[in-house]
């Protein structure tokens, strides 16, 4: 009973984390970041790579975990109250797939988010430049 509820409680933060994705796409498509701080055109490249892979992995996580769930036939029923619908048939070999690009999925998002952590802590403790406060709600 424990393992279930945890599994409902991953998803509903999966479902969550989907269905906040969306303004938040919205608003960085209709908001123009700041400009970007001097540096060298290769960290400009790699900053900018980062954050679409961000971006791409903050709605292609949660999707294929709704897609796994759909798959091997466990509906998502968002706060146990609303069932959301299964994007796809049940079929073990497809669930089983979807478990790996899940997961690989996982570990591409948790790489990038401790490179993405790494480059501003190098941007605030080496090149001492305003990356990190310009990043955090309250360091502006």
């Amino acid at each position: 009973p424990n393992k279930l509820k945890l599994y409902s409680y991953h998803k509903w933060i999966g479902m969550t984390v989907l269905l906040l994705f969306v303004p938040r796409l919205l608003w960085r498509l209709t908001h123009t970041p700041p400009k970007a701080l001097p540096m060298p055109a290769w960290q400009h490249r790699i900053a900018e790579g980062t954050h679409h892979l961000l971006y791409l992995l903050m709605f292609l996580v949660p999707l294929s975990g709704w897609l796994m769930s759909s798959a091997k036939g466990f509906q998502v029923v968002y706060f146990g109250v609303l069932p959301i619908p299964d994007l796809i048939g049940k079929s073990e070999e497809l669930g089983d797939l979807l478990k790996e690009v899940h997961e690989a999925l996982n570990w591409g998002l948790f790489g990038l988010v401790g490179l993405h952590v790494a480059g501003a802590l190098k941007h605030h403790i080496i090149d001492r430049d305003s990356t990190l406060r310009r990043m955090l709600p309250f360091g502006k």
